[in-house]
């Protein structure tokens, strides 16, 4: 009866190993790691907002390059007088108005220079020698209709000193293009960051699912050998404290498997809204990962590839440069400023219509005989300008401050490199001491099962023996998704997450924007 007894818990036992190595058959969402990449970068909200940050970033630029758009201009002017009859106003009228109107088109250009075509038309009118009984004999013939003045005009201006030829323009819009560039790849590298995070939470539902499922078969496993000691009891071959410490135990797994089932529950929330996926989502038992060392892990290469890549490093030596060119321009702002300006067009003038000044060939603006000319130089210089001096200092202040963070930066950047290497090589062997630790504990159960079939072993050793096989296959989950977190880590450390998986950073940016 005993041996039938050894039988039956063996079945058991070998029915819940079956459980526990079974994969499930339910069909859930999974993704290969490159594809969880992408679906992180293309579904997870933080991720998208990051990434519309990324569209923002040459704002600035594009709102400085909207000085050099074409303008369009129009104008329109009504002057209208009235005077008190007397002597003065005999020849001029008691009542005057003049209407200008003006259409044309304006630039500037990256060189500084300023241009504009200009079309313009007057209309003068006087009520001078209208009245009869206020016009001199003799001078009522003096009386004119509305006079029309029409001119089109080229005006050119240019800043020769201070800003000679747009220098402060293009050392501005060269700042610009840097602090976007610094921006952009900061952005970036935020994406990368937020990646390995929607990664992370994917692999810590792998830990929480596995810690459900050695809990659940520890229940079943602790229920069978408390049932088998029951009915070995009810033969004569145990006693009743074995059964009350089964009980005791019974009662301490289900706790643990009721706060794995919390812990579960709370980490597929999280992954739902990581991945911004439907509530109902089901996700399958296994989850994306890797098992293998990069094949070339060099310092000096990866620190290399680091200073050439990194988002950080990059944006000194742009920061550099635009320490530079602010220097250029505070030096600049020291200079006089020495604007030309000239102004070239023709005029035509009638009594008959507006009209008239452009299609009568004899007399009309296109008949070019009366040139309207204009011309202006306007110096000024700073003395004792205290604003000059300021920005001279404050971007000399900035060229030192740069000099300083890339000293830091650049052992900071070889630490990093070299600190994240150090720590994925540990995680890789612990990762393979895990597995080995694994398979000798498997082992080990195997081992112990078959004693406990040939009556040498005691239910509760086998216990044990299974106990210590599912809780290493659980230490061997989390050393794999530690050596993983740490790939990843290793991987941005250096700028080269995108490059790993085939992330083109062109299309990063939203399509739609």
């Amino acid at each position: 009866m005993e041996q039938r007894s050894w039988v039956s818990s063996t079945l058991i036992l070998l029915v819940s190993v079956g459980l526990l190595a079974a994969d499930s058959g339910d069909k859930g969402f999974t993704l290969s790691l490159q594809d969880a990449v992408k679906y992180a970068i293309d579904n997870n909200r933080e991720v998208m907002q990051a990434r519309l940050e990324l569209v923002k970033a040459d704002s600035n630029l594009m709102k400085f390059e909207s000085k050099y758009s074409w303008r369009a201009l129009s104008k329109a002017e009504i002057d209208e007088k009235k005077f008190p009859f007397n002597q003065n106003n005999i020849f001029t009228g008691t009542k005057t108005q003049t209407n200008t109107y003006s259409a044309g088109l304006e630039k500037l250009f990256t060189t500084g220079t300023y241009f504009k075509l200009e079309a313009k038309s007057q209309r003068f009118d006087s009520n001078a020698f209208e009245d009869p009984n206020k016009t001199p004999a003799g001078f009522s013939a003096l009386g004119l209709p509305p006079l029309y003045t029409d001119t089109l005009s080229i005006t050119i201006a240019q800043d020769l000193l201070k800003n000679a030829f747009g220098a402060n323009e293009r050392n501005m819009e060269k700042i610009l293009e840097n602090q976007t560039e610094i921006m952009r790849e900061q952005m970036e590298d935020q994406v990368a960051n937020k990646v390995v995070a929607t990664l992370v939470d994917y692999w810590n539902y792998s830990v929480k699912e596995s810690g459900y499922q050695t809990f659940e078969q520890l229940l079943k496993n602790t229920k069978n050998v408390r049932d088998l000691t029951i009915r070995k009891q009810g033969l004569g071959l145990s006693e009743s404290f074995e059964v009350n410490q089964w009980n005791a135990l019974l009662s301490q797994v289900e706790g643990q498997m009721a706060q794995a089932a919390a812990e579960k529950e709370e980490a597929r929330r999280k992954l739902i809204r990581s991945l911004n996926l439907p509530e109902d989502t089901i996700f399958q038992k296994t989850s994306p990962l890797s098992e293998t060392l990069p094949t070339k892990l060099d310092y000096q290469a990866d620190i290399d590839y680091a200073y050439k890549h990194r988002a950080d490093f990059k944006a000194i030596a742009r920061k550099k440069e635009n320490a530079e060119l602010s220097m250029k321009t505070a030096k600049n702002e020291a200079l006089p400023s020495l604007k030309a300006a000239g102004t070239y067009g023709y005029q035509a003038q009638n009594t008959i219509s507006p009209q008239n000044n452009y299609s009568d060939n004899r007399a009309g603006v296109f008949s070019y005989q009366y040139p309207v000319m204009q011309g202006s130089l306007d110096l000024s210089y700073p003395i004792m300008d205290k604003g000059v001096k300021a920005g001279i200092r404050d971007a000399e202040i900035q060229k030192r401050q740069v000099s300083l963070e890339e000293s830091d930066l650049v052992k900071a950047v070889a630490d990093d490199v070299k600190t994240r290497i150090d720590i994925l090589k540990a995680s890789f062997q612990v990762m393979e001491n895990a597995k080995r630790t694994e398979e000798e504990s498997k082992k080990y159960y195997n081992g112990v099962l078959r004693s406990f079939q040939q009556g040498r072993f005691n239910a509760l050793a086998v216990k044990n023996a299974l106990d210590t096989h599912v809780q290493d296959q659980l230490s061997l989950v989390r050393a794999k998704v530690d050596f993983n977190i740490n790939l990843h880590r290793y991987y941005v450390a250096k700028n080269a997450l995108f490059e790993e998986y085939g992330v083109e950073r062109s299309k990063l940016l939203p399509e739609n924007l």
